[in-house]
C-alpha cells in the first residue's frame, strides 16, 4: 500500500472516531439550544472534504448521517430527533452531501484562489447546504401541528416560523464556526495530502 493511501486510511478512521465521540460525549458534537442542538460535528465532515476530497467528505458525511438516524431511535440528541432524523432523506443524505460539496468546492475554488480561501468557500457552502436540507426536508416532509409544537411553536406560529428562527439562531453561528476553524484544521492535513501525492 502506497503512503498516500495508508495517509488516507488513517485521517478517514481518526476522523470517524471523532465524529463518533463528537455523538457521544455531551457537549463536543451538539449544544443543545431548546428544541434544537447546534451542531459542531459539520466542522469534521468539512475538514474531510477540504482535506482529503470529495470522496472522503462523502464518507464521513455519511458515517455521521448514519449515526444520527440511528442515535434517532436510542438516544436522540434533542426532542425532536425522534420525529424527524428517523427519515433517512433527513439525517443522511444532507451530511453526506456536505462533505461531498466541501471537497468539490474546495477543489474548484482552490484554482481560483489561495487555499485558505477557497476553504472558507467550501465550508461556508457546505454548512449552508446542510441547514438549509436539513430544514427544507423537515419543512417538506413534517407540515403538521404537532410537529410544529414539538419544535416550539406555540399560539399562531407554523412550523415554517420555527424553523425560520432556527435558521438564524442555529445555522448561522455553525456557518461562522465552520468558516472561522475548517481552515484551521484542514490546512497542515492538506499539505500532507499534497506532499504525499505530488
Amino acid at each position: 500500500m502506497t503512503r498516500h493511501k495508508t495517509f488516507r486510511l488513517v485521517v478517514d478512521a481518526l476522523l470517524m472516531a471523532i465524529v463518533l465521540l463528537q455523538n457521544i460525549l455531551p457537549f463536543l458534537g451538539y449544544i443543545p439550544l431548546g428544541p434544537f442542538s447546534m451542531t459542531l460535528i459539520g466542522l469534521t465532515v468539512i475538514v474531510a472534504g477540504t482535506a482529503l476530497g470529495p470522496r472522503d467528505g462523502a464518507l464521513i458525511g455519511g458515517f455521521w448521517g448514519l449515526i444520527t438516524f440511528i442515535r434517532a431511535f436510542t438516544w436522540p440528541s434533542s426532542p425532536v430527533a425522534p420525529l424527524v432524523f428517523t427519515n433517512p432523506l433527513i439525517s443522511i443524505l444532507p451530511r453526506l452531501l456536505m462533505g461531498l460539496l466541501a471537497g468539490w468546492l474546495f477543489a474548484w475554488g482552490r484554482r481560483r484562489w489561495s487555499t485558505g480561501n477557497a476553504m472558507r468557500l467550501a465550508a461556508g457552502c457546505a454548512a449552508l447546504v446542510n441547514s438549509l436540507l436539513v430544514l427544507g426536508l423537515v419543512y417538506v416532509f413534517y407540515q403538521t401541528p404537532a410537529v410544529a409544537t414539538a419544535f416550539g411553536a406555540t399560539g399562531n406560529q407554523t412550523l415554517g416560523y420555527v424553523l425560520m428562527i432556527s435558521l438564524v439562531t442555529n445555522a448561522v453561528p455553525e456557518l461562522l464556526l465552520d468558516v472561522l476553524v475548517a481552515p484551521l484544521i484542514a490546512r497542515p492535513l492538506r499539505r500532507k495530502w499534497d506532499q504525499l501525492t505530488s
